[in-house]
């Protein structure tokens, strides 16, 4: 609040202090008003307040007017009120903050010189407590701010630097620990040499970085060169033990050239003998082209037999699809012509038999032809089941009628028994009775074994 717009100010009566204020770059501005003398006359205001004058308090910067407290002249109540958080504090914790950004400017300038990039907690930390720090609206603030922002942004050019020399170098360290298990011990060396004068071009990483990555780059290289010596220290022994390997492997695919029963199993062993050898190590300029003649020439030998067994094998199944395509044709001709009789019921039954003795036709074609077959012959079969039911059928209602006939026959000789008195004929009658009664459960389980049948 600009002190010239309190209500009832009376410049001719007030006091008005500014001062020069350099750690903000503003005023301090403290205006005296309000007095009254006993008998409510305005008077000028004594630094004692038993005159009841009010008191405005801020500062000023470039003609704009902020308030820090301002307590009301006791003819308005007296009440006091505050333009900030900080309450009659406000001077004195504005002015310690700005103390402090100057000061976190200074720090954060000595750990972009001193570190050239490294530092990160300790820049993480300024940065915090500058963000966390109330902002006053200063002039020095402006100038600490400018000042703060461009510190930060050489920190920044020379971190991102310094870290690209990092990747750079990390870069060479993955490559030097690739070639630390090389044996191709000329080459590897010069890439070595190459490695080194890459890495003396390359600017620091931060000392920490530098250190680190050299010991890793250095013990790579001295693995390197450890077993390049442990290797021409032992490379008769070496050698010998090679041939071995080599010689062994030799032997292995011989046995398994002789022995082939899974084409693809033999085939991937053969590779898996391939892989071997290429890491068995060199035998000896003397040994090694005889050793790889023998060896490359049995695996031709290999894959010509597999070429032709595969061949071979193809020609069989082509064979098998023809033999069952024709099975197939004469089944539907069959099943086509509606005859079940002995003679081409006993030809379905022999068809079975070639389907089996046809062969495998291969994976494209072998289930799809076996589910065209037993499609024609269920046909068949259930079209024989169907004639056989109509056959059972007829037996039975043959059956069933010859059974009606003899209750008939039964019934009159029943009859005929009430009407004579001749106990012979009633004998004859009674005996004829249980032959129908006898021939009528025969024919009843000849029905019901029918039945079975018909309904299986």
């Amino acid at each position: 609040m600009d002190w010239n717009t309190l209500p009832g100010f009376n410049e001719n009566y007030a006091k008005i202090r500014a001062r020069q204020h350099n750690t903000f770059g503003g005023k301090v501005v403290e205006v005296l008003y309000g007095a009254l003398d006993e008998n409510n006359n305005p008077v000028y205001p004594k630094d004692a307040d038993t005159d009841g004058h009010g008191r405005w308090f801020g500062i000023e910067i470039d003609g704009d007017y902020r308030m820090f407290s301002w307590k009301h002249p006791a003819s308005e109540g007296g009440n006091v009120e505050y333009g900030t958080d900080h309450g009659d504090n406000a001077l004195e914790d504005m002015e310690n903050d700005i103390r402090r950004k100057l000061s976190i400017c200074r720090e954060v300038e000595e750990v972009t010189r001193a570190n050239k990039g490294e530092g990160t907690e300790a820049l993480e930390a300024l940065k915090n407590e500058w963000e966390a720090m109330t902002d006053w609206g200063t002039p020095k603030e402006q100038e600490y701010t400018r000042r703060y922002e461009r510190a930060l942004a050489e920190y920044n050019i020379r971190h991102e630097e310094m870290e690209q020399n990092r990747a750079d170098k990390q870069a060479i360290v993955d490559k030097a620990n690739e070639l630390s298990t090389s044996q191709s011990w000329k080459q590897t060396a010069e890439d070595f040499r190459a490695l080194q004068e890459e890495w003396d071009e390359i600017p620091s990483a931060g000392r920490e970085n530098d250190d680190a990555l050299w010991k890793q780059f250095s013990a790579a290289r001295k693995a390197f060169n450890q077993s390049r010596k442990h290797f021409f220290e032992n490379l008769d022994a070496r050698n010998a033990e090679n041939k071995e390997k080599k010689e062994a492997l030799i032997a292995e695919a011989k046995g398994l050239l002789e022995n082939v029963t899974n084409w693809k199993a033999a085939g991937e062993k053969i590779n898996d003998l391939m892989e071997s050898w290429k890491q068995s190590g060199s035998a000896g300029r003397d040994n090694d082209d005889a050793l790889w003649t023998e060896f490359n020439g049995l695996r031709r030998q290999f894959f010509a037999a597999r070429k032709a067994f595969f061949e071979e094998r193809d020609s069989q199944r082509k064979e098998s699809v023809d033999k069952k395509s024709a099975l197939i044709a004469e089944a539907k001709e069959i099943v086509e012509g509606g005859d079940f009789t002995k003679e081409k019921t006993d030809r379905m039954k022999e068809l079975d038999k070639e389907w089996r003795n046809a062969g495998y036709s291969g994976k494209d074609d072998n289930d799809r032809l076996w589910n065209e077959f037993t499609a024609v012959k269920d046909e068949f079969w259930n079209g024989k089941r169907s004639e056989n039911k109509k056959r059972f059928q007829e037996i039975i209602d043959r059956k069933n009628s010859t059974i009606n006939s003899m209750k008939e026959q039964i019934n009159e000789l029943e009859i005929k028994k009430f009407e004579t008195e001749n106990f012979d004929r009633i004998r004859g009658y009674e005996r004829r009775v249980d032959e129908l009664k006898d021939i009528i459960d025969n024919l009843t389980k000849d029905i019901e074994d029918l039945t079975k049948k018909l309904n299986s």
